[in-house]
Formats: structure tokens, sequence, C-alpha cells
């Protein structure tokens, strides 16, 4: 019989409840041999106590309630320390994982001390041609590009594994105490395996910790100040985090930049849409009849449904991730050979030009970035109506 022990810091999260019970059910379900789960929910909202009421057939339910806010890091210690399982799984209180995780995961841990299984982001693979799924448990990597490990919901520990520097390092600030446990733990040597598996998926919620920008570089400088004062790591170490964290900052200033610009697009489409201006409008006054998208984004996938509903189907995408995409649609990567089409649309919204002068060179079709699709669309019509009017 094996023995888990699920902790799932619980803020003001009591609607996610029913299902994160249901999934550890799931897992239950899902074992071939017996395995022995308790979720503990540990509740870090004093003003809003958990009942104690939550039972199942299958699992043992723990509900924890704080006497004070603790943080999520101090909830997880918390749930760790009244716990009583042979492997740990911090989750968070709106992720979602497979029916076959812990099948898959306690299988794969094999000698070692953790697992770590791939998993998906906004319903597309979280690890790709930029994130290498290998480098999520190399010390150098996480230590000089950035946490690979999307959650700890990710990855399976033994108990005995887990560092006891992160479980005295509290942080007062949310976001960056899983990062600090994998340095930990490296730099402790312990060892971790790679399941290929994706077991995982990280749900973006309005409230998501992840989501809150200020309090994650905090976290970070949080875990930068334990590193530099703990004698496990070298100055060299806690030099390159320092270095790491100033370039998470810089990136995480021009993926807002493309937000806002995305957000601008998006905006500018639904008005001109509520015009009765749309994009396969100007396509088909262009006599465009197949078209290929680049970049698989929501942007990208936005214009698909839209054309698919106007009768304008996208023959395929463009994405350099392209071996990463299993989700009915053609993708191909820029590298490879391209068939033919009439167009091009690019739907990113950054390195556009470097996107166009490279498919200029692989295919001979007109390229337009859905902006340009959008103010051609906008002109044509002020054009037609001032024709109209005379």
């Amino acid at each position: 019989m094996c023995n888990v022990s699920i902790i799932v810091p619980i803020y003001h999260g009591q609607k996610y409840i029913p299902s994160i019970i249901r999934q550890v059910e799931d897992c239950n379900k899902c074992a071939d041999e017996k395995i022995n789960i308790e979720l503990l929910l540990v509740n870090d909202a004093p003003d809003c106590p958990l009942p104690p009421g939550y039972s199942s057939r299958y699992i043992d339910i723990v509900a924890l309630n704080t006497e004070t806010n603790r943080g999520t890091q101090g909830a997880r210690v918390r749930g760790a320390e009244c716990s009583r399982g042979s492997f740990l799984l911090f989750l968070d209180q709106d992720d979602k994982i497979a029916p076959e995780y812990l099948k898959s995961q306690i299988e794969k841990i094999e000698g070692c001390d953790a697992v770590v299984c791939r998993a998906l982001h906004e319903k597309k693979p979280f690890y790709n041609h930029t994130r290498p799924f290998a480098e999520s448990i190399c010390k150098k990597y996480i230590l000089g590009e950035e946490n690979p490990i999307i959650s700890p919901g990710q990855v399976l520990i033994k108990r005995e594994a887990v560092s006891e520097i992160w479980k005295e390092n509290i942080l007062k600030n949310n976001g960056a105490d899983d990062w600090l446990l994998w340095l930990c733990m490296m730099e402790e040597g312990k060892s971790f395996a790679l399941n290929d598996e994706i077991l995982f998926e990280h749900v973006v919620e309005g409230d998501n910790g992840s989501l809150r920008i200020e309090e994650m570089q905090r976290s970070e400088q949080e875990v930068l100040e334990v590193i530099r004062r703990s004698p496990a790591f070298s100055v060299e170490d806690a030099d390159v985090l320092a270095g790491t964290i100033q370039n998470l900052t810089m990136r995480r200033l021009k993926l807002l930049g493309k937000f806002q610009r995305m957000s601008c697009i998006y905006d500018r489409w639904l008005s001109l849409k509520n015009k009765g201006i749309c994009i396969a409008g100007c396509l088909r006054k262009k006599g465009y009849r197949t078209i290929a998208v680049y970049g698989v984004t929501s942007l990208g996938e936005r214009l698909c449904q839209e054309l698919e509903t106007d009768k304008m189907g996208v023959s395929y995408f463009i994405d350099r991730n392209a071996l990463f995409f299993d989700n009915g649609i053609k993708v191909c990567s820029p590298e490879e050979e391209l068939c033919q089409v009439d167009v091009v649309i690019i739907s990113l919204v950054q390195d556009e030009q470097q996107i166009s002068d490279l498919l200029k060179t692989k295919l001979p079709a007109d390229i337009w970035t859905i902006a340009e699709l959008l103010d051609r669309a906008e002109q044509e019509t002020l054009q037609e109506t001032g024709k109209s009017m005379k």
C-alpha cells in the first residue's frame, strides 16, 4: 500500500474544494493497486473557516483551519507537518490533475526523490522549443534562467526529500516559494526524475497568485535573500540568481507590453465587428482562397474560429513549436517546406517584421498582420461608404 498526502492551501476558495475532492478520488480509482490517500485542506483565511463536514468513501479528508494567515508556503509547511504520507503533493486550489496522476508519478519516481510531469498552460503544452522539458530538473537552468516548473502540482516528492531550509524560511510574499524548494533540494543533492506524460494543468484564474507581478517580484527577492544567507549556497549561486531575477523583471515588462497590444487589437476587432466590418470580408475582396496563420496564439485561434464561421477555413498554422501541439489542428514549423497559400496572416504582436521577412523566403504569398487587416477592412468600408454617399 502506498501512502500519499495531498496538501492544498485554501484561501477564500471553498468553491474549488468539490473539484479537488473529485480529482483526488479519480486518482485513487485509477490506480491498479490500492493507494492510501489523505487530502489536507489547509485553510489560510481565518475569517472564513472551513466546515468539518468534508468526507469521501475513497480518501481521507482533513480540514485544517489556521489561526493566522500564513501565506501559501506557510500553509504548505503546516500541511506537511500534519501529514502522514510517504509521498507529498502540493496542489494549488485551482489546479487540475489527471486521473492517472498518482499512478503514473509513483511508477516513474523509482529511486529518485521527486518526479516532475509535463503540464498544460492555458490549454497548450507548457514545454516547447524555447522551454525544454529536460531543463526543468537542471540546477544550472533553474538558477540562471527561470523556474521551469510552472507549479509544485507537477511534482510528487518523497517526504524525507523536502528541504529543511525551505521549511525553516517562510516567505512573506506568495509566488516563488516553489522555486526556493527546487533550488534547495537540488543543492542538497536530491534527485529528480522526468515523467513525459501530461498529467497537470495550470489554470489561470483572475485571483491566481502567479498573476500578481509585484508580489511575485517581492517573493523572488525573498528567495534571493534566503540563498545569500544560507551556507548551503555559494556567493556565485546568489549572484547568478540575482541576475536571473533582474532579467525576469525585464521580461515581464515586455510581456505586459505584449498583452496591452493584444488587448488593443481585440478591442478594435470587436468594435469593427459591431459595425459589420469583418476580416473575412476584407480577405474575400482581395480574392484570397487559401489561408495560413502564423502563430498558435489566442489571436490566431480566434481568427481561425471567425474565418470558419464565415466559411473561410484556415489551411494550416505555422509555429516554431509545431512539434508540441496535438489538438487536432495542422501546425507546420517555419523551417519545413510549406504548402502554397494565397495569404499568411501573422497573429503575433511582437517581432512581426522578422517573421514577415522569414516568410517571404519561404512562400510567394501576401503577408499581413491582424492589425493591418483590421486597418484595411476599415479603410475599404469608409471608401465604399464615401462612394455611396456621392
